[in-house]
């Protein structure tokens, strides 16, 4: 008799905040892009939000060298005036993650303009070990 695991079960909406683990697999960012319009943003978060979500997303996708059975964590917390997202693809890795000099890809570069969107759109963002993360603030 083989073992079987369990599939984690849908998140339990909540008006406040969401934690889903996606597969490494880009079309999984519209489940987050979703989750986080049933936050219901203020319009001035909601569309750097999606997009910044699925910029950490993408890149936990593409650069953490995830088998196809592992998963990526994405939370989110809304408090009325602030969102914190937080990505995790590798949440028992002692590796820091290199993120030094500019940011800012060369001129006609196609990709690499993840974390210089992050950096330019979020109020704040930071990285540890296996973890990405953004705030965005309501501005009065």
């Amino acid at each position: 008799m083989s073992a079987v695991t369990p599939k984690p079960l849908p998140p339990v909406p909540s008006p406040d905040h969401f934690d889903v683990w996606v597969p490494p697999v880009p079309e999984e960012a519209s489940r987050v892009r979703r989750a986080l319009t049933d936050l219901q943003l203020p319009e001035a978060l909601l569309e750097d939000a999606r997009l910044l979500a699925t910029e950490l997303i993408v890149n936990s996708i593409r650069h953490a060298g995830l088998r196809e059975d592992e998963r990526v964590r994405v939370r989110a917390e809304w408090s009325g005036s602030r969102l914190r997202v937080d990505v995790w693809d590798r949440p028992g890795s002692t590796a820091h993650p290199r993120v030094a000099g500019s940011i800012r890809p060369p001129a006609g570069a196609e990709s690499g303009w993840g974390l210089y969107l992050i950096d330019r759109l979020a109020s704040r963002w930071g990285s540890t070990p296996g973890r990405y993360w953004f705030e965005l603030e309501l501005q009065d």
